[in-house]
């Protein structure tokens, strides 16, 4: 089905599970296999399917033009062999998934005649039995399963009992296990089922997925520590890359699934270890630091709020309320099947104007609406100013919700204008100039499924059945074309101050995101807080959401790792490991040297520290650390300056 994917089924799966585990039923999961799937698909099977469907004559005299007289071809030691073929459904072609679906689609329907759940995605056959003995589950689960062989065998599709495999899952202590047959074999069942790229376990602890996604994370992380060393090889920034781009995914994905396991200790110890080893990696750093301080100077997230952020986003775009919007619906995409066919879509254009002689330039007989839309403290609004002769003649003001980004505004606006060129008779043939390109772009592409987008693309065939006409123009912003400044001018009046209720109100999901994100980092800022260890890093970086601003400026060596984690080639750190005689600094044998005493006190660097003050404008002590580094112009002279001294120091303790 359009728009859903394996995260979406394996949520299904899951539901289904669940469900059955809270009513305190036995849950039976068996895994099918086709012998061959895609290769095996027979053509005659897939176009009387087509025929079943009713679908329309041209696009079926394509499909069977395409299914019929085709020939598979082998040459082989200068000799050339020929068969006929009437199966199979080309891997990688465009159709080949479409034509699938409409093969496998009776099976589903008979679903509906079992006491069962059967899912599929491709190739990928489950179903799921639930009871309250052994006996019941065996009395919904054979029948089924032997409708499915028979399906098959009338389908010229066969079923393999060998690699069909099943689990059983309940929270009972004391149970029966079923006794599953397809086509006359016992399926033994296993204490765990690989589906759609996870592993799920009779006790849905994710124990063994978890290990083998870690598992190839640190085949990836043995491969990059090759390259990547405290003083050479692979920048911070490329190992960050690989470690954001293909690490995270790896590990997280279906994290919708398995995301809730995270809350126990244990499981999360395991993320921590794996995050741990890539931050030292990306900030090239000591491995003694400790996971407090590497993820912030890393400038990463914590694998587990990082799975229960992606579970919460998930459940947002199925529907769930916002906590904090309560009663406020998320903006969801139409569905692909609400697009009207390819043939009849509304096909639109823009062209671009730069200048003001290009404004003036076009048709000045036609009415000219100019749309906009804005978001000022917090507010958003939008307008539509009308022009013609070189003067305002008509306007519209609204707002949304505080909540609304600027781009629900633009296209909002598009929206009003077209509605006042419906509702305006001498308006129905005009110009929409707008000065949001990506508002614009989204139009031009007939195939978005935004939801605004589609209501303008069905108010311009509205407005075209009147016999009106329309014509769009993206504008340059604040170039001095009157109606844009006016139109400008407007939107922000409406945000301000309008008081009307608001003419749009769904969430976008870019907001859902940003309170997710803020939701994660007040996790992660409590347990920042309140951890034992990473002592020099929060005299830093006090607050781990500026701490994540900041370090995305900053290009991470190992000189800068022993500053913002006190792990380095430092007496005091030393000493621990029996590396140094003394932890006494060279100044004087009552102070034990570390980081902040170099920073602050040490005199064998008075002279950097001075001209750095100096050039700052700020002393340098333990309550200013966090605003010097997270300062954009006195971090770079403070940086520089421990560039210098820390290098010094790490000479000086080489030498010795």
């Amino acid at each position: 089905m359009p728009q859903r994917s394996t995260e979406d089924a394996l949520y299904d799966i899951m539901t289904v599970i669940k469900q059955g585990i809270k009513e305190k039923k036995i849950v039976v999961m068996v895994s099918l296999d086709i012998e061959g799937a895609f290769d095996n698909a027979w053509w005659p099977q897939i176009i009387k399917e087509i025929q079943r469907k009713n679908v329309n004559i041209h696009n079926l005299r394509l499909i069977t033009s395409y299914l019929s007289s085709r020939s598979v071809i082998v040459k082989y030691a200068g000799a050339i062999a020929t068969k006929p073929t009437t199966k199979g459904c080309i891997q990688g072609s465009t159709c080949g998934p479409i034509l699938w679906n409409i093969l496998l689609d009776p099976l589903l329907e008979l679903s509906s005649d079992m006491d069962v759940h059967l899912q599929a995605f491709a190739d990928d056959i489950l179903i799921i039995a639930k009871g309250n003995s052994a006996k019941d589950v065996e009395e919904k689960l054979n029948p089924a399963l032997e409708k499915i062989v028979t399906w098959g065998k009338t389908h010229k599709l066969n079923f393999a009992p060998h690699k069909t495999q099943s689990i059983v899952i309940t929270k009972k202590l004391s149970y029966e296990l079923p006794i599953i047959k397809m086509d006359k074999i016992i399926i033994q069942p296993s204490t765990s089922l690989k589906v759609l790229g996870v592993t799920i376990d009779k006790n849905l602890n994710f124990v063994e997925h978890l290990d083998e996604v870690l598992g190839k994370a640190i085949k990836i992380y043995k491969m990059i520590a090759r390259t990547a060393k405290a003083h050479w090889g692979l920048h911070s920034d490329i190992v960050k890359t690989i470690y954001i781009a293909v690490v995270e995914p790896t590990i997280l994905y279906a994290a919708n699934v398995w995301a809730m396991t995270v809350k126990k200790e244990y499981m999360k110890k395991r993320l921590e270890r794996v995050t741990k080893m890539f931050a030292i990696k990306i900030c090239k750093g000591h491995r003694t630091v400790s996971f407090t301080s590497i993820v912030i100077v890393a400038g990463i997230f914590p694998l587990d709020l990082r799975a229960m952020e992606r579970l919460s986003l998930y459940e947002i775009k199925q529907g769930k309320p916002l906590d904090q919007l309560p009663g406020r619906d998320i903006e969801k995409s139409i569905s692909p099947f609400c697009l009207p066919h390819p043939a009849e879509r509304c096909r639109m254009s823009f062209e671009l104007i730069s200048s003001l002689d290009q404004e003036q330039a076009i048709d000045c007989l036609k009415p000219r609406l100019y749309t906009d839309g804005s978001k000022l403290e917090g507010k958003v609004g939008g307008a539509v100013s009308v022009w013609k002769g070189g003067s305002e003649i008509r306007k519209s003001t609204f707002r949304l919700e505080s909540y609304c980004s600027v781009y629900q505004a633009e296209l909002t606006a598009i929206l009003k204008a077209l509605d006042m060129m419906c509702k305006f008779g001498e308006l129905k043939k005009g110009i929409i100039l707008s000065d949001s390109r990506s508002a614009l772009e989204c139009l031009t592409d007939s195939s978005s499924l935004h939801p605004l987008a589609a209501e303008i693309r069905e108010r311009i065939r509205s407005l075209v059945n009147k016999n009106g006409e329309v014509k769009f123009y993206w504008i340059k912003a604040h170039i001095g074309i009157p109606g844009n400044e006016r139109a400008d001018e407007l939107a922000k009046k409406a945000a301000l101050s309008n008081k009307q209720a608001p003419v749009y109100d769904k969430c976008p999901l870019s907001f859902a995101k940003r309170l997710t994100r803020d939701s994660t980092c007040v996790k992660w800022q409590q347990r920042y807080s309140e951890a034992a260890t990473g002592a020099v890093t929060k005299k830093f970086f006090p607050d781990v959401r500026e701490a994540h601003k900041t370090l995305k400026q900053i290009r991470m060596d190992n000189i800068k790792a022993q500053l913002l984690t006190g792990h380095g080639g430092f007496k005091a750190y030393l000493f621990k490991f029996k590396l140094a005689q003394s932890p006494s600094c060279v100044c004087s044998n009552e102070i034990e040297e570390k980081i902040e005493q170099l920073l602050i006190d040490c005199p064998r660097f008075n002279i950097q520290r001075m001209e750095c003050e100096h050039k700052m404008g700020i002393a340098i002590n333990i309550t200013n650390l966090k605003y010097v580094i997270n300062n954009d112009d006195c971090r770079i002279i403070f940086l520089n300056m421990q560039n210098m001294s820390l290098g010094v120091q790490e000479k000086q303790m080489d030498r010795k």
